[in-house]
This record gives structure tokens, C-alpha cells and sequence, in this order.
């Protein structure tokens, strides 16, 4: 993918797996990307329908909606009884996605910066060759004159991929956040997905903790030209007598 590819997925982004575990009833206080559903219960206890009523998804896939819309239809309730007998009805049910290190939405109220120019990182070759799919999360310091001053990784899926993210977001210029017209430093996180045509990283390294850039850019894997094959030779039959 070229810069200006980048540029578009990191402006889907900016502007932007399926467990229980992944996906879990929400509790007070807990922090993480919200999916809120009406869930349609049939007599037997079972999720006719699902309806988003709000969400936390900006993702251009909507992967977490589509993960809590999964999970509810695979959920068993218990039967609910009027007057003895089992009957229909609505529930409410929140599901929170946790995501390591985030700070909750309220962290992206802070001035935002936004991309200027982008170098494209190089998906390892020896990861294209094999077909593997990860992510890197890093945690970016701007300065005020847009530069990344300091990054940290906060995980990564493979050490390849974490050389070849680091060594391209070590160029990344944006514009920087300004608070009352003035340009300040700032301080966000941002995913990197390595993936393929075939394979797409699990969610985890398409979500970053809050304060986020957005959900994530893609590194798409592109393999060196393969030579043409050898034409087969012609079969020599012998000259019949």
C-alpha cells in the first residue's frame, strides 16, 4: 500500500475474534469500547433479534458491533413467566470490549492532531512470506510543531513487526493539536495492522486504548513478483516407420 493508500485508510480512522472473554456484560465503572444492544427473547429463552442502540465502534468494518451482535445471538436467557406461562420479551444488554491501557472516551475530548504525511511501514518479508498477521500499539508524543518527539510500544504481535512500525512512524509529521488557537504537545496512541488479503488481525491489534488517533491503519502484505514459469517442453515422439 502507498502513502496516499495509507493516508485514506489513517483518514477512515482518524475521522475513524468472538468469546464471551472479548466480549463481556458490562459492569459499573468498567473501562473499554461499549456496545449497547435490544435483544428480542423468544419464549424458549432465546435471542430472536438483535438492535444496536448505541456504540463505541468507529471502525470503518464495525468489527466490535458485528462481535456483540454474534455473541448475543449465541446467547441462552432464561425463560420469562407471565401468569405461569413463558412469553416474549425485550432486554437490554450492554457488552464492553477491554482494551489493555485505555483511559475511557472521555480521554478524546483533549485537542486532537491530525496526520500530515505518512511514511509507509515494510511489511517483513519474511512474515509476507509466510502469511502472518499482527499489530503493533504505540503511544505517540507530538510536539507542538507536529514532529513525534517520543513514542512507546505498548505491545506488539512479533518483534519484525514492531522494527518496521517503529522505523516508519519515527518520520510520521501531523498537525498539531491547538488549544485556543495555540499549537500544544499531545500525547495519543494509535494500532498498526499488518495484514494480508486473506487473513485480517484478530481485534485486539485494531483497537487502540483511548486517548486514540483512531481504531487503526492497515499495512497490507505485497509479495516480490514471482518469475513466469518454464513453458513445458514439447513431447519428442518418435518418427513412425
Amino acid at each position: 500500500m502507498n502513502t496516499r493508500r495509507l493516508l485514506t485508510s489513517l483518514a477512515f480512522s482518524f475521522g475513524f475474534a468472538l468469546c464471551l472473554s472479548a466480549a463481556e456484560t458490562a459492569v459499573e465503572g468498567k473501562i473499554g469500547y461499549k456496545v449497547v444492544l435490544d435483544l428480542k427473547i423468544a419464549e424458549a429463552g432465546t435471542v430472536e433479534d438483535a438492535v444496536i442502540v448505541s456504540s463505541d465502534d468507529t471502525s470503518a468494518d464495525h468489527i466490535l458491533d458485528r462481535m456483540a451482535m454474534e455473541t448475543a445471538r449465541a446467547t441462552k436467557l432464561a425463560p420469562r413467566l407471565k401468569d405461569g406461562h413463558a412469553v416474549k420479551y425485550t432486554a437490554r444488554a450492554p457488552y464492553v470490549f477491554t482494551v489493555e491501557n485505555d483511559e475511557g472516551p472521555e480521554a478524546n475530548n483533549a485537542p486532537k492532531p491530525s496526520i500530515r504525511s505518512a511514511v509507509q511501514p515494510i511489511y517483513p518479508p519474511e512474515l509476507a512470506a509466510k502469511g502472518e498477521v499482527g499489530g503493533v500499539i504505540f503511544e505517540l508524543m507530538i510536539g507542538a510543531d507536529g514532529a513525534v518527539t517520543a513514542y512507546n510500544v505498548l505491545r506488539s504481535s512479533n518483534p519484525a513487526f514492531e522494527e518496521a512500525a517503529i522505523a516508519a512512524v519515527k518520520q510520521w509529521v501531523f498537525n498539531p493539536a491547538k488549544k485556543d488557537g495555540v499549537p500544544v504537545t499531545s500525547r495519543w496512541r494509535i494500532a498498526l495492522s499488518f495484514e494480508t488479503d486473506v487473513l485480517r488481525a484478530d481485534w485486539k491489534w485494531r483497537f487502540t486504548p483511548r486517548p486514540a488517533l483512531g481504531s487503526y491503519a492497515v499495512v497490507h502484505r505485497t509479495l516480490p513478483p514471482q518469475p513466469d514459469p518454464a513453458p513445458a517442453k514439447a513431447e519428442e515422439k518418435p518418427v513412425g516407420k
